[in-house]
């Protein structure tokens, strides 16, 4: 597994702490034990859908797919990706916590910087795969 891969999935695992978290604070307060607290719908949300699936997954095709001339590319884009989207991520989550729709936008725009950086990064790989598929 390389390493980009091995760290990413760790953290995709922490945001994915972090949403249940979240999201089990929205149930007790829907009970009336705990106080409300603004945006943590939202907090929730963004952790676990991006900030565990979408990096868990692009986590794990980085490490499962074909790579393009039979050596492992180097991690560097994979780790800037990465970064990308758990940058923005946070972002989002502050931005959320604090009603502060700047922060917000700019943590949406690193998340569309994240996902071109991986389409980048993924795409040549995924048609390889492709090409193995249909010749077998």
């Amino acid at each position: 597994m390389p390493p980009a891969s091995y760290w990413l999935v760790r953290l995709s695992l922490v945001h994915l702490l972090l949403g249940f978290t979240a999201g089990a604070w929205l149930l007790v307060h829907k009970a009336g034990w705990l106080p409300a607290l603004p945006g943590l719908l939202t907090v929730h949300v963004e952790l676990v859908l991006l900030g565990f699936m979408v990096l868990f997954a692009v986590a794990v095709a980085w490490w499962i797919l074909p790579r393009t001339r039979g050596e492992r590319p180097p991690d560097r884009g994979a780790w800037a990706a990465g970064g990308l989207l758990a940058m923005g991520v946070w972002l989002v989550v502050f931005g959320a916590v604090g009603t502060v729709r700047e922060v917000q936008t700019a943590g949406r725009l690193l998340e569309l910087l994240a996902v071109a950086g991986w389409a980048r990064l993924l795409w040549p790989r995924i048609l390889i795969a492709n090409r193995h598929h249909r010749s077998s």
